[in-house]
């Protein structure tokens, strides 16, 4: 109702009515949301002992990513049913050197982003150093 509200509004190119009212909503359907999400995941932990809604695990994929794969059920067991035989969850040995240079990759980039900040906030205490002054008086 508050979304056809603001179209109209804006179709007539007037301001809408009270346009907080939209934030309130979101907030409490938030709410409502980790509520219920709370007592089923309480619901099923009284039920099955299991955190979480299915069950799985971490795997590697073909291309050696680490992937969270959810278990599902089947008539037949794992080593007779040629579907499930076919998923790869393993890497051949060329991907092993794929992955380190992406992990060395992620470590650049967080390296990078730490010494941005000690920039920033080097930066800042020579702009403002009155104010780093009385940080530290306030620590002490």
């Amino acid at each position: 109702m508050l979304l056809t509200l603001e179209q109209e509004a804006k179709r007539q190119r007037l301001p809408m009515p009270s346009p907080e009212r939209l934030e309130k909503v979101v907030d409490s359907m938030d709410a409502l949301d980790k509520v219920v999400q709370e007592r089923e995941d309480a619901l099923r932990l009284l039920q099955t002992g299991q955190e979480n809604a299915r069950p799985g695990a971490w795997r590697r994929d073909l291309f050696g990513r680490l992937i969270w794969h959810k278990f599902k059920q089947w008539p037949l067991p794992w080593y007779l049913n040629k579907r499930y035989n076919r998923k790869r969850f393993f890497a051949m040995p060329y991907v092993e050197r794929f992955v380190r240079l992406q992990i060395e990759k992620y470590a650049r980039i967080q390296s990078r982003k730490k010494s941005l900040m000690k920039k920033k906030e080097k930066f800042l205490q020579e702009k403002f150093p009155h104010l780093s002054e009385a940080q530290k008086s306030s620590l002490a």
